[in-house]
């Protein structure tokens, strides 16, 4: 009996010494995933901070424009993807001529005749009175579709395509990912574009735009413009100006394979005391 007692007791402590060690090793795999998290997190927000740095800098800028091509920066063992867009370089939601809005529309697949509609729709929700532009939407149209709005206020994000009566969900998602609140240029700068946006605005072929964004890494470092990929009459939806704020994304892989990312929207004119530059929106990258 003295035996079968002692072999269930010594079994009773493998169960448990063996419960204790699984007990471990999981709490241990948790903590090694939090560090790596928070490790690729702060990688992904040292990119921010880096390509920051470099656009404070004329001589910098000439080598790494503000124009949304990515660019690999390691760290030890650890790599950073990172795309910065100077905001003059996007299509300005609240300053947006109607015409260019129109072309972008037309270029992102909308139907020819849901574009002065849709135009319209974005005016009323922008302007600040409650008086409906011919096909447009303000306060009676949103109630009688049980939506909320229109805002009668400027644009405080790309979001609030999404809000905009009429607007399809995935045109509003590519609208916006081309859009930027943070200036207040009416029109884009081609030498800032990303393809995408230049695209959208001229409506060129992708070998036309392929050409000018060769020409265009070809002359950044000698401060000479190529000529802009547009007609004429496109001539007055283009800009020569830089806005001083960024839409910058940072994609971090580290070392162990863990990958985290932000997607921030930060200008460098009047930042808070002691700082290079103001946070004007910060998300995980999507």
């Amino acid at each position: 009996m003295v035996l079968v007692i002692v072999l269930w007791i010594v079994t009773l402590l493998a169960v448990m010494a063996g419960a204790f060690a699984y007990s471990m090793r999981v709490e241990t795999r948790l903590a090694t995933g939090a560090v790596e998290r928070a490790q690729a997190r702060a990688l992904a927000e040292a990119g921010v901070a880096y390509a920051l740095a470099w656009q404070r800098d004329p001589e910098s800028q000439r080598n790494w424009p503000a124009n949304g091509d990515w660019r690999d920066w390691r760290f030890g063992e650890h790599r950073v993807r990172i795309s910065i867009e100077d905001a003059a370089g996007r299509i300005n939601l609240n300053k947006a001529d109607p015409r260019m809005l129109q072309q972008v529309l037309r270029n992102l697949g909308v139907a020819e005749g849901d574009l002065e509609r849709l135009v319209a729709a974005i005016d009323d929700w922008r302007d600040p009175d409650d008086e409906p532009r011919p096909q447009g939407a303000e306060s009676a149209a949103y109630q009688a579709a049980g939506r909320v709005g229109p805002k009668n206020a400027p644009f405080e994000s790309v979001e609030e395509l999404q809000q905009v009566l009429g607007l399809d969900p995935e045109i509003a998602r590519r609208l916006a990912a081309q859009a930027t609140v943070a200036t207040r240029i009416s029109g884009i700068n081609p030498l800032l574009a990303t393809v995408a946006t230049l695209q959208a605005v001229t409506g060129l072929n992708e070998q036309a735009l392929a050409d000018y964004s060769a020409a265009r890494v070809r002359t950044a470092g000698e401060g000479i413009a190529p000529p802009l990929p547009t007609v004429d009459e496109q001539q007055s939806f283009f800009s020569g100006s830089q806005s001083g704020s960024y839409h910058i994304t940072a994609l971090a892989e580290t070392g162990a394979g863990t990958v985290a990312g932000v997607e921030v929207v930060a200008t460098t004119r009047n930042p808070p005391p002691g700082q290079a530059a103001r946070t004007l929106s910060w998300y995980p990258a999507r």
